[in-house]
């Protein structure tokens, strides 16, 4: 079985960010469920990983993209709707990925939807960057987005007209004028991750089911949640919560973790090794990662790796069914065997596992907290707690 550590590109990757990975103090945007329990990375004996979580209110306004929640012109879906249109109903919105997400938060919550479309983005050095709110381009865009699927042109060579908007990186103007509760939009950028800080320390709150460079923001201390990745339930009958769904880790386990280096379309399944190394780098501390190379429809190599080395604690992205059944079976065979899912809560095979498995599968936290050693009857009390928020 083939191992591949790129740990020092991670690396140069997590700290180049504007140091995103390593500015900020330990405890930021944590609830209190923890308290007297919390200590310096360095001295804790295990990390919880999806404790975080957001409530998002009845009517809440909620900023998103319009391709894939509008609209789908590669896919040829709602092809007819104008981008600006805001959704008087769930199923008028693009029944999968983002969409389906924000489908749930108009069921739950009935929140108010307003895709931003007709935004800017500039070509600065042979690179595309989306603007802030004052029309600093500095958000870097992926230069697909360019295209014809996506924009118009602009003014001149350099500038594009993004009609079809997509990703955090072309949204914060329209969060920002818009006073926008929650952004829903993809991750999969650095230039996304440094939207979603941005937004953050701005009040505004982000969740990104494609989460692939999300972790790129730990630590960090806006006054805004950031969400990766984590399942949206009901939370009284007029909202909805995303997250709370924590799982322990102790910081001497094993946790045999999914990467790759292929190219489209796998270059997703790297997202596990991204968020752990990130980790360290950010609360400055060393994990014992097993990083296993396997790309989509291989999540039977991770299953394969912990039955050598008997971890109970892996880090994985299920896209597909094959993914899902190796996944499963292995929940299945042990209460004790955890998940940690990534670049899934936008595939239906990976999202059902957060239900299928509420108390071993959590998604990315962009705020792990740090603990003692406690009692599992106090842990277990803590997270029954934090789940008492789902209906």
């Amino acid at each position: 079985m083939k191992k591949i550590e790129i740990f020092v590109m991670i690396g140069v990757i997590c700290i180049g960010l504007s140091a995103v990975c390593i500015e900020s103090s330990y405890s930021t945007n944590n609830n209190s469920y923890f308290q007297g329990l919390e200590t310096n990375p360095s001295n804790a004996s295990i990390i919880v990983i999806g404790s975080t979580y957001l409530i998002v209110p009845h009517n809440a306004k909620v900023v998103t993209q319009v391709d894939r929640v509008i609209k789908d012109v590669a896919s040829n879906v709602n092809v007819n709707t104008p981008p600006y249109q805001s959704p008087n109903s769930s199923k008028q919105l693009v029944p999968y990925m983002e969409g389906a997400r924000v489908a749930e938060l108009m069921d739950y919550a009935h929140v108010n939807v307003i895709p931003i479309t007709g935004v800017p983005i500039k070509k600065i050095n042979g690179e595309w960057y989306g603007p802030d709110e004052t029309g600093n381009f500095q958000f870097g865009v992926d230069p697909s987005k360019a295209g014809p699927l996506f924009s118009v042109d602009g003014d001149d060579n350099n500038t594009k007209i993004e009609v079809n908007t997509h990703g955090m990186n072309v949204l914060v103007p329209g969060a920002i004028n818009n006073d926008a509760y929650l952004v829903v939009a993809c991750g999969d950028l650095p230039g996304k991750a440094k939207a979603e800080k941005y937004l953050s320390v701005r009040g505004i709150n982000c969740y990104a089911p494609c989460d692939r460079f999300s972790a790129l923001v730990m630590p960090y201390n806006g006054t805004g949640k950031i969400l990766a990745g984590e399942p949206i339930r009901r939370c009284s009958s007029n909202a909805a919560v995303i997250g709370a769904q924590p799982i322990a880790i102790q910081t001497n386990e094993t946790i045999v973790v999914q990467t790759t280096n292929k190219t489209y379309p796998d270059q997703y399944c790297d997202t596990p090794n991204r968020y752990f190394h990130c980790l360290e780098t950010a609360y400055n501390m060393t994990l014992k990662l097993d990083v296993i190379d396997a790309g989509k429809g291989e999540t039977e190599k991770i299953i394969n790796e912990t039955r050598i080395t008997g971890s109970k604690v892996i880090g994985v992205r299920v896209l597909n069914v094959q993914d899902k059944t190796a996944v499963e079976n292995w929940l299945r065979s042990d209460p004790d065997n955890r998940a940690v899912l990534f670049h899934s809560a936008a595939y239906e095979p990976g999202y059902s596992l957060f239900m299928e498995f509420p108390h071993q599968v959590t998604g990315q936290d962009l705020n792990p907290v740090f603990i003692k050693q406690t009692s599992n009857t106090q842990l277990n009390q803590i997270f029954d707690e934090i789940r008492s928020l789902w209906c």
